[in-house]
């Protein structure tokens, strides 16, 4: 038995009065939430941030773990044809390997690479890959197989659009190829850690272009082997006794026999499958729910991880755009940013644990600011400028989109009671969230409940805010907002090109500013994730070590690796 002890701040003081505390049993994956303020050393815990700690006991192999996810994907399941969200990436992961990925210091390091590097103007960006790496279909990864998977970039309705500066693709040897690029990049490396890193099957690939294999049938380098898939249902994969990696003892990866994705697009019912224990494991970002949580990881009933750093933003998009719509209009636009009372939203969809966001870019991350010039909560105000927009234009009439999730429709009814308060007429659409990210790429909203943002580097931003990664409503656009902004353009500019770390948050500050004062999004709060888990499954977040020593981030937002995972037989 390992026991695991974390803590985490509450952050409004009638919560941090309830200060618990609670050591959980097991190894689960390295920590379990309690609310202790401060550590044994004085230094303040983050905010919904759970201290990881290694789990010493002997893995054990074999078993089964299944997995309660929030959504399935549009597009399955070629790396470059999903719409991917947060489950997406976690079913990646299982089958697929990334180019990289980010250690625990924030860089990026080597993963299928055995080098990245780059020349001096960050316009030629070199990777080599290891040698001895076979797909699940026998065949050996080369410098061919990145070749094929970025051109298939090239391809997609949406990476191609997040890739728009690459320029070529060249093979240089058989491990090593070249990346060409239109100007200087000089975080290109983070995009190989994103889902444009994973890297499917040439030969798998080059088949489903030809209509002689399914795309929902994947081949990757991947700890586990595809199995099956039901739309809306589950992803299988079963354990790929040819990995190529091994845990830091050298023992072969992975430890489980098999991995389940089973999709609970109802929060209350993935927490009550946990509960029943139908899952052995879940994610959520719903903070009510991780509140829940919480208290029956202080009991020992679960054990809980929660991540707050880099976290999503939680926020109304507004699709500023579409010259039909009374959002065009940076007065409706502003209005709505005013008439939500942010700290009640808080303490009734977030249980009071979130921090209330002021903009896209949260605290300890570049281009934060304390003061953004967000407009806070000021009905009279809202009122005011709808009085003076309705005058010239006649009503505002405003549709509200979410998910299918009853706590989403609760919360869009919340938004919707206080733009009719201050005279805006607002209605509300419920969409499965697959086609909820198809709508948001599409432009076809006009008031989105959304979260996204979260990044280890501010250029990661640029397609969701840049004017030219926009497009006319209809068409698919990664920047669902359709924001064409001169400022914000210019500023990205620098983040991309620059390699000047003050200049880089400067622009970033300047981007933060230009958004409180055009309210392209009304911000709400930043996220967290939890993943909530048996007693018995270990080493969740914990235990993945990187081929060339160290470990990776453990968990970005809601995403982790599942290869080093454990369960007691």
């Amino acid at each position: 038995m390992t026991v695991t002890r974390s803590r985490f701040t509450r952050l409004l003081p009638v919560v941090v009065a309830l200060a618990l505390t609670a050591a959980a049993c097991g190894g689960g994956g390295g920590g379990s939430s309690s609310s202790s303020g401060d550590d044994a050393s004085g230094d303040a815990a983050e905010p919904g941030q759970t201290e990881l700690v290694p789990d010493t006991a002997e893995p054990q192999y074999g078993g089964t773990v299944v997995y309660g996810i929030e959504a399935d994907t549009s597009n399955p399941w070629t790396p470059q044809q999903v719409l991917c969200a947060i489950s997406c990436s976690e079913v990646l992961r299982s089958v697929y390997d990334p180019i990289a990925e980010i250690g625990e210091d924030g860089t990026v390091q080597p993963v299928l690479a055995e080098s990245i590097e780059h020349n001096d103007d960050y316009t030629v960006w070199t990777v080599k890959v290891r040698e001895g790496i076979t797909f699940h279909d026998g065949t050996e990864l080369t410098a061919e197989d990145l070749k094929i998977n970025s051109d298939a970039v090239k391809s997609s309705p949406t990476l191609a659009i997040a890739t728009k500066d690459v320029d070529s693709t060249e093979v240089v040897d058989d491990y090593t190829v070249q990346y060409n690029l239109n100007r200087p990049w000089t975080a290109f490396d983070y995009v190989l850690t994103t889902q444009v890193g994973f890297v499917a099957s040439g030969d798998w690939l080059e088949a489903v272009q030809a209509g002689t294999a399914q795309a929902d049938e994947p081949v990757g380098t991947g700890a586990f082997v595809f199995e099956s898939y039901d739309p809306g249902g589950s992803f299988v994969a079963t354990a790929n006794p040819d990995y190529w990696r091994t845990d830091a003892e050298g023992r072969s990866l992975p430890y489980l026999d098999r991995i389940e994705f089973k999709v609970f697009e109802d929060v209350g019912s993935r927490t009550a499958a946990l509960e029943s224990g139908q899952i052995d494991l879940m994610h959520t970002a719903n903070f009510d729910t991780i509140a829940q949580l919480r208290g029956k990881a202080e009991s020992g009933e679960i054990d809980l991880i929660e991540n707050s750093n880099n976290a999503e933003t939680n926020y109304l998009m507004l699709n500023a755009g579409d010259p039909e719509s009374d959002l065009a209009d940076v007065r409706v636009r502003q209005a709505i940013a005013y008439a939500m009372d942010y700290d009640t939203i808080n303490q009734s969809r977030s249980a009071g644990i979130a921090r209330v966001a002021n903009g896209p870019f949260p605290p300890g991350t570049p281009g934060y600011l304390d003061d953004s010039g967000y407009p806070t909560y000021d009905p009279e105000m809202a009122r005011q400028l709808v009085d003076e927009y309705e005058a010239e234009n006649g009503p505002i009439e405003i549709g509200i989109r979410t998910t299918s999730d009853q706590f989403n429709l609760l919360s869009a009814q919340l938004f919707q009671q206080y733009l009719q308060e201050v005279g805006i007429d607002a209605s509300i659409d419920q969409q499965e969230q697959g086609e909820f990210v198809l709508s948001a790429a599409k432009g076809e909203f006009e008031l989105f409940l959304y979260r996204n943002l979260a990044t280890q580097d501010p250029d990661q931003n640029n397609v969701f805010w840049g004017s030219d990664t926009s497009g006319p409503i209809g068409s698919l656009a990664i920047n669902f907002g359709r924001i064409e902004d001169d400022v914000i353009d210019e500023n990205l500019d620098i983040i991309r090109e620059s390699d000047d770390p003050a200049e880089r948050t400067t622009a970033a500050e300047a981007i933060n500013r230009r958004f409180a004062e055009q309210v392209y999004n009304v911000w709400l709060t930043w996220g967290e994730w939890a993943i909530a888990s048996q007693p018995d499954v270990h080493q969740i977040a914990t235990g993945y070590n990187l081929p060339d020593g160290g470990e990776n981030l453990g968990m970005r937002t809601g995403t982790h690796q599942v290869s080093q995972i454990w369960v007691e037989q």
